[in-house]
């Protein structure tokens, strides 16, 4: 049961709570039997197959009615719902509301109708696609009204509900807590809250541990959605970057959108008078988005490994002449998730035994001849790209370091760690935006970590091509 889950926990010391946090209040009406996960997997699929079936009927009625059952219809009727999935407009938000989609659906009708008239130029009577458009515009609304009502009153009666965490017990998160309680129509249980201290005077429901046991807690509990409130002493950045690892939604409370500012979008809801901001989970820390970037490393660096083929042979054969030593430069230096591997460079300076902890400047005296000149043209890290293709490394991303030094800096530099989220790169966005060699290291995570936060297929390819500029002016990247 989970009232005596969150008595054990409470006297958990490795929350360090003592007796007295086992008081705090606990919703004594909590449905526990809609909380079961085999319910609450099937409750969830139900919720979100309402509205992408009402959207269906209200397409396929629109065709019925207005006897356009052609090419033409039934190119638009594809395109609006085709277009309706992509825009994942079938999520259900917390606050249901059919007119807050009405421009969304609206736009993809007009789409739609674009693209039908596309299909059948010659033969569409034009007329014949504004009553079809503006029919299934209201179908489509009507739908959606009736979905959001199922939708409210499955979760009203507790049929589907997701355990929910509020990080941070002050005054407008015990708000928040109260407002959920009170109103399951929004389809969230608060089971408790995380703060920095022991005992929060008139919380609604129990703390369950200190800022620091999130990941522990959401995994002991089975905690489906994580809502970033305000308390003393929380890093925002910290308790978003730990949820975004996890599989949980996540919600930051937003004053801004109370405020008006940007208080419709689309990943803002509002819960009787809170603005709760939805958070995504960062692309590198969802498989599918692991997958479209080591497709492009697995292609790119094979291509490139073929033209630079003479270039690496030659370097190889420079390098072996230029002094006594191996030709290829290895060293441990730390990737993804923090797992350690070798990285292979074409060796630049004279062997030496104390590469592990002597940071690079651009004075080194054990540079070579032949090394200052690979290092000048980077030739010196075409041998990453084999590790780019056993998997070790990406062609962009945050600049793999040694482990002395990630050890150093983590100590030194908040959310240094957090650049590890993502595979490390042989070359990066702080690369190109100058922070390379001896610079910032506060800032060069700071833009590690934007990179982190934003990556698309397009952003790597902004970063290739300002690396080729850079090369091409003569300077390393």
């Amino acid at each position: 049961m989970l009232n005596e889950e969150v008595s054990r926990l409470s006297l958990d010391p490795a929350f360090g709570l003592d007796e007295t946090a086992v008081a705090f209040p606990l919703d004594g009406g909590l449905d526990l039997v809609a909380l079961r996960s085999a319910a609450a997997a099937a409750g969830r699929l139900l919720v979100r197959a309402l509205a992408p079936a009402a959207d269906a009927a209200g397409l396929v009625l629109a065709l019925v009615i207005t006897a356009n059952v052609g090419r033409a219809g039934l190119g638009w009727a594809l395109l609006t719902f085709a277009g309706l999935c992509t825009a994942r407009s079938f999520d259900p938000r917390l606050d249901l509301r059919a007119s807050r989609d009405a421009a969304a659906l609206a736009a993809w009708i007009a789409i739609g109708m674009v693209g039908a008239l596309i299909l059948a130029p010659s033969t569409q009577d034009t007329q014949a696609l504004v009553r079809l458009g503006l029919s299934g515009f209201g179908l489509l609304v009507a739908g959606r009204v009736l979905a959001y009502a199922a939708i409210r009153a499955v979760r009203a009666h507790h049929l589907v509900s997701e355990r929910t965490l509020i990080v941070g017990a002050g005054p407008l998160s015990s708000q928040l807590a109260t407002s959920l309680s009170d109103h399951p129509e929004f389809g969230l249980t608060p089971i408790g809250f995380l703060d920095a201290r022991r005992v929060v005077s008139g919380a609604p429901i129990a703390v369950l541990g200190d800022y620091l046991s999130l990941e522990q807690v959401i995994k002991r509990f089975g905690v489906r959605r994580v809502i970033i409130g305000f308390g003393r002493n929380l890093d925002l950045v910290q308790a978003v970057r730990t949820c975004q690892a996890l599989p949980v939604a996540i919600h930051v409370m937003s004053r801004g959108a109370d405020l008006g500012i940007n208080g419709e979008g689309r990943n803002v809801d509002h819960v009787m008078g809170l603005s709760l901001l939805r958070i995504r989970r960062t692309p590198l820390t969802r498989t599918d988005g692991m997958l479209i970037k080591r497709a492009m490393d697995i292609t790119a660096a094979s291509l490139l490994l073929a033209i630079s083929a003479p270039i690496f042979l030659a370097a190889a054969a420079a390098v072996h002449f230029s002094s006594p030593g191996p030709v290829f430069f290895r060293q441990r230096r730390v990737g993804r998730n923090g797992k350690p591997f070798d990285v292979l460079k074409f060796r630049s300076v004279k062997t030496n035994n104390d590469s592990d902890t002597t940071w690079s400047v651009d004075s080194d005296d054990r540079v070579t001849t032949v090394g200052r000149l690979i290092r000048k043209t980077s030739i010196d890290e075409l041998p990453q790209l084999i590790n780019v293709l056993r998997g070790h490394m990406s062609l962009i991303g945050p600049r793999p370091e040694r482990p002395h030094f990630v050890e150093q800096f983590s100590a030194e530099v908040p959310h240094y760690q957090d650049r590890h989220r993502a595979p490390v790169g042989i070359t990066g966005w702080a690369q190109v935006n100058g922070l390379r060699g001896d610079t910032s290291i506060p800032e060069r995570i700071r833009l590690d970590n934007y990179y982190v936060e934003h990556w698309s297929p397009w952003l790597d390819l902004v970063i290739a091509l300002r690396t080729v500029g850079e090369l091409l002016r003569g300077s390393s990247p």
